[in-house]
């Protein structure tokens, strides 16, 4: 098997974690995933994500959407400055503050599904939202992790609105070939797929489409199916299925 090139980074212990971060330092990151969900807001500057072999201009207050499993990276020009806030979030945290027919998570199943990654916050609450979660976290004294749960809730029900509103960024880049590959690929990941059957159902030659597919995403068609179907069953065995199970429920033979 090909090394991946892309990994896991970053942890969360947490029910959810906010950082503030600004600075003009250009560091190269290249395409990871994380196993719990994550939103970045740009505040300020200049920076662009590329996410799922689609790449986003970012404008202030602007946001991204990037559910558990999602391989992406920003992609910020040496000397720009690139103000920005992210929040790390527990899926199963998300699970527990949601209620029948209104599920937290909604959002970034959505994105996933649709290929919808990036929205802006405009005139509606989500900026002031983030703002003020993130004054609650210096906040101490009676009620202050109830406050901050509050907060943290009526930002996810807010950016879930906005979500289902369909108010979405258009992508600035991106073969549209490739990220209708990249979507058949997640919808039909349990299955059998080959470079061939790809090939033949997207009428593209097949050796155009492999070197386009790692041009436009950074890695090789074969990497991302196992690396997709290992997230899925990393999913499926932290809920309990046996690992043999779960592999079979993940597509690998």
């Amino acid at each position: 098997m090909e090394p991946l090139p892309y990994e896991k980074r970053g942890y969360l212990n947490e029910p959810f974690r906010l950082f503030h971060l600004a600075d003009d330092r250009h560091e190269e990151i290249a395409y990871h995933y994380h196993s719990f969900h994550k939103i970045i807001m740009l505040l300020a500057g200049r920076a662009g994500y590329a996410i799922e072999g689609e790449r986003y201009t970012l404008q202030p207050g602007d946001y991204v959407l990037v559910g558990r499993g999602s391989i992406h990276r920003p992609v910020v020009e040496r000397g720009d400055f690139y103000e920005r806030v992210i929040l790390y979030i527990s899926p199963e945290y998300l699970q527990e503050l949601s209620s029948e027919g209104s599920s937290l998570d909604t959002c970034f199943r959505q994105a996933q599904r649709d290929f919808r990654y990036v929205y802006h916050a405009g005139a509606g609450r989500v900026r002031e939202l983030f703002t003020l979660l993130e004054q609650s976290q210096q906040e101490e004294g009676f009620g202050a992790a109830l406050l901050r749960r509050a907060l943290f809730t009526q930002l996810m029900v807010e950016v879930n609105r906005v979500s289902l509103a369909g108010d979405t960024v258009s992508a600035a880049a991106g073969d549209s070939k490739i990220v209708a590959i990249l979507q058949y690929l997640n919808a039909h990941l349990t299955e059998g797929l080959s470079i061939d059957q790809l090939a033949e159902r997207f009428y593209i030659s097949k050796y155009h489409m492999m070197r386009k597919f790692k041009e436009e995403t950074g890695y090789t068609i074969h990497n991302y199916i196992v690396s997709k179907r290992l997230l899925l069953a990393r999913t499926q065995i932290a809920e309990g299925t046996p690992v043999l199970k779960a592999a079979q429920l993940s597509g690998f033979s």
